[in-house]
């Protein structure tokens, strides 16, 4: 049964799905109490109630109607509301991003730098006694076959730096790191620039450009590193055992010849070893690497 009003003195009531019988038998219960006109030709009845009666279903009628759906100003509010939220939450989720991203660079970092100690601890348990102090492939603590030359001198540096890109000690490292994800054919997927740091094997000079000698143990302790995951990556730098994004050059921690002012290696050098490298400096010279290196990261 369905209800639906022509006006306001009047409600018609809808029986197309009433039979007929059914209709006039109550339609005579209602005779009392209204004005029962019948028309069997259109199959519906219009019931004229009294005032009662007629006040309650005007009432009823009007709330259904006013339920039917939200008005155009009710939806410019709600749309209103939602720009507002969208653009107080959208930054916060943006940053909230940015920190996951970074958060997660850190932790490949810290990675990083135990696969490195782990395995230069590993060389100086095959040659830490056997190490010559030198600036030849074979005086680094990676021994030679892991050292690519700079000319054709075979000087494997020029300002204190082993590049030692490709070759085996350095695929062992990205690979056990694992940023590709197992995915051998995309080698893009290595770190923008990885380069750690320990106590040079370079022979102390009499001016002091190289300080003084370090210890067997200290040219075997990882206290650097430079770590880059992609080339719009913030740098992150490691050193006196703490991760940071400023760069020690710019903040006067290690000097033009590489020797530290402060931490763990004060008054020593530092030996860099670079073990990924996506800048484009490499092999044309290492000045232009180092000229790269000193502008990145803060002060």
């Amino acid at each position: 049964m369905r209800f639906y009003t022509g006006s306001l003195e009047n409600t018609h009531i809808c029986f197309s799905t009433i039979s007929l019988p059914g209709i006039q038998h109550w339609c005579e219960n209602l005779a009392e109490n209204g004005k029962i006109v019948y028309n069997y030709c259109i199959n519906k009845v219009k019931l004229e109630l009294p005032g009662e009666e007629m006040q309650m279903m005007r009432t009823v009628n009007s709330k259904k109607n006013k339920n039917l759906g939200f008005t155009l100003v009710e939806l410019i509010v709600v749309l209103v509301i939602l720009a507002i939220l969208a653009a107080i939450l959208v930054p916060t989720l943006l940053s909230w991003i940015d920190r996951a991203r970074k958060q997660e660079e850190l932790l490949h970092a810290k990675t990083c730098l135990t696969l490195v100690q782990a395995g230069v601890s590993e060389l100086y348990a095959v040659n830490g006694d056997k190490l010559q102090i030198g600036n030849l492939p074979e005086n680094t603590i990676i021994g030679a076959s892991n050292v690519k030359l700079s000319n054709n001198k075979g000087v494997y540096m020029d300002v204190g730096t082993v590049n030692a890109t490709e070759r085996p000690f350095a695929v062992t490292i990205l690979n056990q790191l694992d940023l590709k994800k197992g995915d051998k054919a995309n080698e893009d997927s290595d770190p923008y620039c990885i380069m750690f740091g320990v106590g040079s094997n370079m022979p102390a000079s009499g001016k002091g450009d190289y300080g003084t000698t370090t210890t067997k143990h200290e040219k075997y302790t990882v206290y650097y590193m430079l770590y880059m995951e992609t080339e719009k990556s913030a740098p992150l730098f490691y050193y006196d055992g703490n991760w940071s994004t400023v760069n020690p050059y710019k903040a006067g921690i290690i000097d033009k010849n590489n020797l530290c002012a402060s931490g763990p290696l004060a008054g020593k050098n530092v030996q860099f070893y670079v073990i990924s490298n996506k800048t484009t400096q490499y092999p044309s010279g290492d000045s232009k690497y180092w000229a790269w290196y000193k502008e990145i990261g803060d002060e």
